[in-house]
């Protein structure tokens, strides 16, 4: 092996040991800091006001639930249950039932033109599309209720509740 090679493998050897760097699927590795869980729910509303804007101006937003704060086992990095993922969940109000398809498609053409990758598209079997943002991993969805009601949802990626890694 060249000197060369060997550095290459001694450093990555050294970051997959150590916990630093990403996981390779974008998130964050187990040890490394993050964003504290209150700047986690601030960004989750910035995503979902995001998303709204492409709606026309009649919509509302309506608490479906409060924010969560939920523990955290990502198992694409062996997890640590003292991290939490935080997200939110509106009803959208003011926009007739018979428009929904076309304001899911508004969303989607807004993700798809503002840095999100789609997870998960449905449509047309059911009304509900997913995104990832492509830079931050807050993940955003819409979907329509069995009564024809959309709901917009966001979440975020695992992040340590005071943004570091509890000792």
């Amino acid at each position: 092996m060249n000197p060369r090679t060997y550095t290459i493998c001694a450093i990555a050897l050294a970051l997959a040991v150590s916990g630093c760097g990403t996981t390779g699927d974008g998130s964050t590795a187990m040890n490394e800091t993050t964003i504290t869980q209150d700047q986690a729910a601030t960004k989750v509303q910035e995503h979902i006001d995001a998303a709204l804007t492409a709606l026309p101006e009649e919509a509302e937003l309506e608490t479906r639930r409060g924010t969560l704060f939920a523990a955290c086992d990502d198992p694409t990095d062996g997890g640590s249950r003292d991290r939490v993922t935080v997200s939110e969940t509106f009803w959208i109000r003011g926009l007739p039932v018979e428009d929904n398809e076309a304001n899911i498609e508004l969303m989607h053409e807004y993700w798809t033109g503002n840095g999100y990758r789609v997870m998960r598209d449905e449509r047309p079997d059911s009304l509900s599309v997913t995104v990832e943002h492509e830079e931050d991993s807050f993940r955003v969805g819409v979907r329509t209720s069995d009564e024809g009601s959309l709901s917009i949802s966001a979440s975020s990626p695992c992040v340590w509740p005071e943004g570091t890694p509890s000792r």
